[in-house]
């Protein structure tokens, strides 16, 4: 049931001024049926017949479209619109489909005869989801190739990392890799643009060096390769890789805020410029150099670790992959107003503590609430209550999703 419940349920804790209106648990539940009636939300899914056509084939799919909030099959949208984008984001065809008989939308897309050998994306969104964002439409991946692609394999080597990237580009048979090819033409389209302005490469002892401008790349790294061999024309869509030896990480203090003069618990994850997990290790200092803690990654680069945020210093995060690159990071500033939520899984009981200072205890009316997928499971206002220094919320879990959380609760402050 840990597993099920923790990975289903938001708890948060509203704060409210005592001068303001009162917010009554009643009150908040209304508001958030107010606004899943209102503005409802759509989840939707693509299926395709394949995941590789060639080009001039026909790509059929089918689009799932749910609520977001049951996940059983939504009929509110009457269209749905489906699109095919080229690998550097540009728009190639959109259709637009309504549902049959059974409420299921399905349909194809024709692939181009001339379409250039890459990984393509099918994106679909109905209107009510494009008035929300993009980052809700329905996406999937589909690799579309050519014949005359599979004649030559290029080698891009990327010689020095910068603004501008220097590269070596060579040709080899798809048979047999040991064979270094000189094709009749080569153009690089370092935008992406087939209907750009192509430049020629020169090739010296089967090699070509090639420098791509910071200015002409796209922000999808994504540049277009012609090449003519055997008076075959061959186009392709390649990404420029990113620095390996480069990585980010990002600070979560629990809560969102980390607590003034108060143990705060801040999780971190370091990713790298492909996007992918990395390792790290590495230490906390304070402006002085003093090290405050130490922490390191224990899965697929994400960890946590203690600061007792002091007012008046900044803390800076020395971090280290395992290739020895070093990077520094600024945590996020604590808050003397910041109220931190800690949440602590034991067997069947979830405990959770309210973190904040002792001045602030009298000025705000807490409410603790608990959402499953949008719906209020559990609110409980906190006005009222005898606030003691040494213990934390504790909350006891029922065994039905239903009702998850108990309604004898003992609300405290740690």
């Amino acid at each position: 049931m840990k597993t099920i419940v923790s990975a289903l349920f938001l708890v948060f804790v509203f704060v409210t001024n005592v001068s303001a209106w009162q917010i009554v648990p009643d009150t908040i539940v209304r508001l958030f049926e107010k606004e899943l009636s209102h503005f409802p939300q759509e989840k939707m899914s693509i299926h395709t017949d394949r995941g590789v056509y060639l080009a001039g084939e026909r790509v059929w799919f089918r689009v799932h479209v749910v609520d977001a909030l049951t996940m059983v099959q939504a009929n509110a949208s009457r269209y749905v619109y489906v699109e095919l984008t080229a690998p550097t984001g540009s728009l190639i065809k959109r259709i637009k489909i309504r549902p049959d008989d059974k409420g299921s939308f399905g349909g194809y897309l024709d692939i181009d005869e001339e379409q250039p050998e890459g990984y393509y994306t099918i994106r679909a969104y109905t209107q009510f989801m494009r008035n929300i964002g993009e980052d809700y439409f329905a996406h999937k991946s589909v690799f579309i190739s050519t014949p005359a692609s599979q004649e030559l394999k290029p080698h891009v080597v990327i010689t020095e990392h910068g603004k501008d990237l220097k590269t070596r580009i060579y040709f080899s048979s798809e048979i047999d890799n040991t064979d270094t090819i000189v094709p009749q033409q080569v153009l690089v389209f370092a935008d992406g643009d087939p209907d750009g302005k192509g430049d020629h490469l020169k090739f010296r002892n089967g090699v070509a060096e090639y420098t791509f401008k910071e200015k002409e790349v796209n922000t999808s790294r994504t540049y277009l390769l012609q090449t003519i061999y055997n008076n075959k024309i061959a186009e392709r869509y390649l990404s420029l890789p990113f620095d390996d030896s480069d990585f980010s990480v990002t600070f979560f203090p629990e809560g969102g805020t980390a607590v003034l003069s108060s143990p705060s618990k801040i999780a971190f994850k370091a990713i790298g410029t492909d996007g992918l997990s990395v390792d790290v290790e590495g230490e906390v200092k304070d402006e002085e150099g003093n090290v405050c803690t130490t922490f390191r990654s224990t899965h697929l680069g994400m960890g946590s670790f203690t600061l007792n945020c002091m007012p008046g210093k900044r803390y800076v995060a020395y971090c280290k992959t395992r290739e020895g690159v070093e990077k520094q990071f600024e945590l996020p500033a604590a808050s003397e107003q910041a109220i931190a939520v800690n949440t602590l899984w034991r067997n069947d009981v979830l405990r959770v503590s309210l973190n904040r200072l002792p001045l602030n205890a009298n000025r705000q009316d807490l409410t603790l609430v608990a959402q499953l997928r949008g719906p209020v499971l559990y609110a409980h206002s906190c006005a009222g209550w005898c606030f003691m220094p040494s213990r934390g919320t504790t909350v006891a879990a029922t065994s039905t999703l239903k009702e998850i959380f108990s309604r004898q609760a003992l609300y405290t402050l740690s």
